[in-house]
């Protein structure tokens, strides 16, 4: 059976809240694991700085600014600056920003997820309107909402494949992503295969 290895960006092992998949437990396609993860902000938040260039594809020692360009129009990105919070049913990702017309801000980007109470799986929502600058954020609306999307799923990625492997050696996936006030709360699952007899 192939194993794969852990994030070895982040030390999972004094986290609390992280209950790995006891050994003798073979998860089946699509099976959850046992336990919904409920994660502290100050946990979620450190996880995400931690692979916040990953979603950038930044390598690890380069600088964390990144230059977005579009047309004439050209955005600089604070990754190391983005933070993450969350509320009942919204995680929201505040992503710092900074141009010449107005100068250096925060947009925060709210994300519609499931609660303990209602989880809704993988299903996110977040509004068109942001807020922020109409120009900067008309202009760079998309990229800035992909940019907070992507780094929300890299964070559930990372942490539930820290919870273990499925019976065919994968590491587990999210299966649902919810909040509840200062707690990101992520249900680990074994992987669905598109391949037949996979």
């Amino acid at each position: 059976m192939a194993t794969f290895a852990r994030s070895s960006l982040i030390d999972f092992s004094r986290y609390k809240w992280l209950k790995p998949l006891d050994a003798s437990l073979l998860l089946d396609i699509g099976d959850r694991s046992p336990d919904l993860l409920s994660v502290p902000t100050k946990d979620a938040q450190e996880v995400l700085s931690k692979t916040v260039r990953l979603v950038l594809d930044l390598p690890r020692n380069s600088t964390p600014l990144v230059v977005w360009t579009q047309g004439d129009s050209e955005l600089l990105v604070h990754s190391d600056q983005t933070r993450i919070g969350f509320s009942s049913g919204v995680v929201a990702l505040r992503i710092t920003v900074e141009c010449e017309e107005h100068g250096k801000l925060v947009v925060p980007v709210p994300i519609g997820v499931g609660t303990s109470q209602s989880p809704t799986g993988l299903i996110m929502s977040t509004f068109e309107d942001l807020e922020g600058p109409t120009e900067l954020v008309d202009a760079w609306r998309d990229a800035l909402i992909a940019f907070a999307w992507e780094a929300l799923l890299e964070i559930a990625r990372v942490i539930c494949a820290e919870v273990g492997n499925d019976k065919r050696g994968l590491p587990l996936v999210p299966g649902s992503i919810g909040a509840s006030p200062d707690r990101l709360l992520l249900q680990p699952v074994s992987r669905f295969s598109l391949l037949p007899g996979a």
